[in-house]
């Protein structure tokens, strides 16, 4: 299989999307990149994302694709779980504490590496595309934690939301709660929900 081959199936087994992250974990060189853009293989989507003619790359992809540690969390995460009905402005992305993204796309939050992987999950979108964000559980501790600076509606609703939701883990949003020292106040939102 020659290298313009093997490029061509990575491409296909990615639904139409190639990254040179991805040439460079598989040993390929990137002048390739040149050769598909001329031959109009593929179309250039930003800065190392290039896609097939007709290929959506939603935002999500792009944003987890240009900042390696990001994770979707907040209102992003709930609006990924349902748990909202209110389409994110800015993507709500969590970061280790000491990187500082440059991008006004992103409304970033800060957390310790030792909390930061907490809850993580891969994520496939609709489009077929995977991301990195919160479980649910995780997410619900998040926006407790920042409820002084999310729409208390938007909290209340989301709260509401999880609890009628049948894959909800109850003992694990305790534990995150602990974890976060936020048990008191978790365990006030549930008793006005009951």
């Amino acid at each position: 299989m020659t290298k313009m081959e093997q490029i061509k199936d990575l491409i296909e087994q990615n639904d139409g999307i190639l990254t040179t992250r991805m040439l460079d974990e598989n040993k390929i060189h990137r002048q390739y990149i040149k050769l598909l853009l001329d031959e109009e293989y593929i179309f250039k989507v930003t800065r190392g994302i290039y896609s097939r003619p007709g290929v959506y790359v939603n935002e999500y992809y792009i944003t987890s694709q240009l900042y390696k540690d990001a994770i979707f969390s907040h209102s992003t995460a709930l609006y990924f779980y349902n748990l909202t009905d209110r389409t994110p402005f800015a993507l709500d992305v969590t970061f280790p504490s000491n990187v500082r993204p440059n991008n006004f796309m992103i409304n970033p939050h800060y957390i310790n590496r030792e909390r930061f992987e907490l809850g993580l999950v891969n994520l496939k979108l609709l489009d077929g595309t995977e991301v990195r964000t919160y479980n649910m559980e995780r997410t619900i501790c998040d926006i407790i934690r920042d409820r002084k600076k999310i729409d208390s509606q938007i909290l209340n609703s989301a709260l509401k939301e999880y609890m009628k939701r049948n894959d909800k883990n109850l003992n694990l949003l305790y534990e995150y709660a602990k974890k976060f020292r936020i048990t008191k106040i978790l365990k006030t939102y549930m008793e006005v929900l009951a």
